[in-house]
């Protein structure tokens, strides 16, 4: 779940979806037809929450629109400021390891219905004032400085966890990486646990949130943070204001009230991994310098297995690795939404990302396979909402988990060859099966399931009858993926206070405990003579392959139902305890939602630094996300002239369309043999534009065209006049983006290519047109983290300067080069990683990054009045730091040392030094 508004489509649905809401006082909830049933338990849900759950946040009320997103695959949800709203992307995550298994549009309820209750009441003092200034985003900028993204998750995976019977907080996997941490003698500080790394494994804000809210309340009591967020976002101290109210409340600062939660809890996994039973298991891959992650293990003969390979300086892949060690490539699986995949008989299958060109909401997944055999890869499926599949030991049949926006679940049988979907199994029930699996004799299939209540057990289903056959009670004890092998299955389960590997005997059903270990298995992959087991198990490193004999005791037989869990995973009861069954189940009016509802919606001033145009403007986006309004003023320091310009866009259907005017005060340019000349320019405009994803497999593609038709009277100042005081002229333009999938240390994507191509030309008299391209090629380096950039760029305009069009050359580096009638450029860049210092001092700046970059520029100018070209050539250096500031905003800068081999005629300058600070990012995060 993430807060981050980067998780918005804009003009994401088509118009042929219908929108209905339930309007209460306490919420609106808006979502397509059909969806009545979640909708009200939405709203039922949330009017609870808001009534009975605010003592440990405060008091203060304000509506809020949910938005129910149902054509997406992607399991999700957010709330955010500006405007004030929260969307809920209905497909359950099919992992019950990461998420859990609750229904989800009820752990979607209770956690993200925490947030609005949280921004809600961060409304207060200096925040409150900032969103006078600056509306809602500018009462987000002051909240989100003012209280820790810990904070937010933290509380927010506490409200799930307390009211429900279940939540993140009684996972075993949430707490691994704390957990590996611990057990391998890591205390990494408080800045950087906050701010992650390229070089180690950081746990992120949401599992650090928990322990440090959980902490807190238990120590200090359940109103306690009420108190520190409250003067954290009124700035009570103005500096630190959080911390310094840790410290005036318990007598410890943040670092302190970090390092306190560790000392309590970190001593209580150090106990448990030490007791001399644990199960004994040989590392089978060595521990690396980079974070690696090797999961979904199966046993391939030979001493071989088949793992997938996801390390920080890679594009994950699917690997062949046998006991030495030696690892060989089969192939990468792309774009997925759960990286799962299965194999058997040399054969890997998995379902790959698929998206609809125009409309964001609607994805897809195919299944596709590989063959080891011959190399080949094939899709076998139409573009479906598959998740998890299963291929049968003949290689003919595949099974997949199957979801529909109506969110009903089923198993479907595809036809390997045909691609055509043979068979879909009953599910009478609606039970929601994760990870299916052949049995032996391809007769049946084994999943574990979640209920309506969010239990799950292990269920066996026929493929010719569709009967299903429990084989474990339904409990909220988490269930893994299963392993079939023979007439066992192997599973892991959250039983105890980590994961563990369990088996279970079809012949009588019943389950036994394998291993008991200090941190969570993940998957296994028994031999075929089940004499050994290989697992990965989550270390300070990433997970690790371990290798344990099998059998040589007795098993002991278990409940895998009944929580065997030590204290501090099992969370207090608090405002209520597990509400869902108390809730009611009201039935609610449904209205039509009309999609042009409030389609301005001021929320927010934004100001905006992009040198040379500085600029504020009112911000409006409607609720459904199709329309966004601006009216605001712009200075452009180079010209000295105002602007005050007012535009709108809708992009409810296959194109956007746009629509704007703009008033400009003192344009002005120099104009040969006129000097400078000056004047007031009135423009309307009205366009489209298309954006297109085209991505699939390894590569990311985007394509956005459009063309926008200008209207513009110029007003002369002084006694010169234009030939024709009006101007019609199309500005039409396309950009290109293909770039392939990177890992997290690379700097850019090591095969891509950028195009941009821009031509503006009037309609009629008075005569001015330019052509701008540019081409950006990304390729590999030397070594893993490095990049070779080409550049090249092209613009050239008319030589009656009648108009000037807007000039987005990308000059050669150190120059001011003047731009005439015609120009080029060719450039050569070499990126790369210089050190990772994970360095930052006074929680005010940290050091993620250190990179370099060595260029070299070459560039003609063609001065048509001189009738000669001149030529620009530079090389040099730049240096990147990437950063975070207050352990928040993400901020790249550096500076650029440029060697002129040419001498730069505006001074005459062969050496240059600048410094690159892109002020935007700071107002855009």
């Amino acid at each position: 779940m993430s807060t981050s508004v980067a998780a918005q489509q804009f003009g994401g649905n088509p118009p042929s979806l219908k929108w209905q809401q339930i309007n209460t006082d306490t919420v609106r909830v808006i979502f397509p037809k059909g969806m009545n049933t979640q909708g009200e338990r939405v709203v039922n849900i949330v009017t609870w929450l808001n009534k009975y759950t605010r003592s440990s946040i405060g008091n203060l009320e304000r509506k809020v629109d949910i938005v129910l997103q149902n054509q997406t695959m992607q399991s999700n949800g957010y709330v955010q400021l500006g405007p004030f709203r929260s969307e809920f992307y209905l497909a359950p995550s099919p992992s019950s390891q990461d998420l859990g298994s609750l229904d989800w549009v009820e752990q979607l309820s209770l956690h993200e219905y925490r947030h609005v209750l949280q921004n809600m009441n961060f409304r207060q003092g200096v925040s409150k004032v900032f969103s006078y200034l600056g509306g809602q985003l500018g009462q987000a900028a002051a909240t989100n400085v003012a209280v820790p993204n810990w904070f937010w998750e933290g509380d927010a995976v506490i409200n799930e966890t307390a009211f429900s019977s279940q939540g993140r907080g009684r996972l075993p996997a949430f707490f691994d990486g704390f957990r590996a941490l611990s057990l391998a003698g890591k205390r990494y500080d408080y800045m950087k646990i906050r701010n992650g790394s390229y070089r180690d494994f950081i746990p992120d804000h949401y599992p650090l949130g928990y322990l440090l809210s959980t902490y807190g309340r238990e120590h200090y009591g359940n109103d306690f943070w009420k108190g520190v967020t409250s003067d954290a976002v009124r700035y009570r101290g103005v500096f630190y204001p959080f911390s310094q109210s840790l410290k005036r409340r318990t007598g410890k600062n943040i670092t302190a009230f970090y390092q306190a939660m560790l000392q309590e809890y970190q001593p209580q996994w150090n106990q448990y991994a030490a007791r001399p039973d644990t199960t004994p298991a040989v590392p089978m891959t060595a521990a690396s310098r980079t974070v690696t992650n090797y999961k979904y293990v199966y046993a391939a003969g030979n001493n071989e297995w088949i793992v997938l390979k996801d390390a920080f300086n890679k594009v994950p892949g699917i690997y062949r690795i046998n006991s030495t060690g030696k690892e060989h490539l089969l192939v990468r699986p792309g774009i997925v939404y759960n990286d799962f995949f299965s194999y058997r008989n040399q054969r890997i299958v998995w379902a790959a990302a698929r998206f609809d060109a125009r409309w964001g909401w609607k994805d897809f997944s195919v299944i596709r396979v590989h063959d080891n055999a011959n190399g080949t890869t094939k899709t076998i499926s139409p573009r479906g909402k598959f998740f998890s599949p299963d291929i049968s030991a003949n290689g003919q049949q595949v099974v997949a988990v199957a979801t529909t926006p109506g969110m009903q679940y089923s198993l479907q049988l595809i036809n390997a060859t045909t691609g055509t979907i043979e068979k879909v199994l009953p599910n009478p029930d609606n039970l929601y099966y994760t990870f299916p699996r052949f049995t032996a004799d391809d007769k049946a299939v084994i999943s574990a399931v979640r209920n309506g209540k969010g239990e799950m057990a292990l269920v066996q289903q026929s493929l010719a009858t569709g009967e299903i056959t429990p084989l474990t009670p339904f409990s909220f004890i988490v269930l893994g993926i299963p392993a079939v092998q023979g007439d066992t299955v192997y599973f892991t389960a959250s039983t105890k206070d980590v994961n563990n590997v369990y088996a279970l005997t079809l012949a009588d059903h019943k389950t036994y405990a394998i291993t008991d270990r200090g941190n969570s298995a993940l998957h296994m992959a028994p031999a075929p003579q089940q004499d050994s087991l290989v697992f990965s198990e989550f270390t300070a490193e990433g997970y690790r392959l371990y290798h344990a004999p099998l059998k040589t005791a007795p098993w002991k037989e278990i409940a895998v139902n009944e929580p065997q869990h030590s204290k501090w995973l099992q969370p207090p009861a608090e405002e209520g305890a597990n509400i869902l069954d108390k809730v009611p189940h009201d039935s609610l009016p449904v209205r039509k939602y009309a999609l042009f509802t409030r389609p301005f919606n001021f929320h927010s001033w934004v100001p905006s630094f992009n040198d040379p145009n500085y600029s504020i403007s009112l911000l409006g986006e409607n609720i459904l996300n199709t329309t966004n309004t601006s009216i605001g003023y712009s200075y452009n320091r180079n010209e000295g002239s105002s602007d005050l310009n007012a535009s709108f866009t809708f992009a409810g259907w296959f194109p956007y369309l746009t629509t704007g005017i703009d008033y400009t005060i003192d344009r002005n340019a120099l104009v040969p043999n006129m000097g400078r000349l000056y004047w007031n320019e009135l423009t309307w405009h009205a366009g489209f534009s298309v954006p297109l994803n085209l991505s699939s497999g390894l590569y990311n593609r985007n394509i956005v065209f459009g063309s926008n038709y200008n209207i513009l009277h110029r007003d002369p100042q002084g006694n010169f006049k234009f030939r024709n005081n009006n101007l019609q002229y199309l500005s039409n333009h396309i950009v290109f983006s293909n770039m392939r999938i990177k890992a997290r240390q690379n700097i850019f994507s090591h095969f891509g290519q950028y195009i941009a191509i821009q031509y503006n030309h009037s309609l009629g008299d008075p005569f001015a047109e330019q052509f701008y391209g540019r081409l950006d090629q990304y390729l590999p380096g030397l070594w893993q983290n490095h990049n070779l950039v080409l550049q090249a760029a092209y613009q050239q305009r008319d030589q009656q300067f009648n108009y000037s069009f807007t000039d987005n050359f990308v000059y050669a580096r150190g120059y001011n080069t003047p731009f005439y009638d015609r120009i080029y450029k060719l450039g050569a860049n070499y990126h790369l990683p210089l050190a990772y210092p994970d360095w930052g001092f006074a929680q005010i700046l940290y050091f993620n990054r250190i990179r370099g970059n060595l260029f070299y520029d070459y560039s003609i100018a063609h001065d048509f009045i001189a009738k000669k070209d001149n030529r620009y050539t530079s090389a040099g250096a730049e240096l990147f730091l990437d950063t975070r500031i207050g352990n928040t905003l993400p901020f790249t800068c550096g500076v650029r040392f440029s060697h002129l081999f040419d001498k730069d005629p505006s001074d005459n300058a062969q050496n240059r030094v600048d410094f690159i600070l892109p002020l935007q990012q700071l107002f855009n995060y």
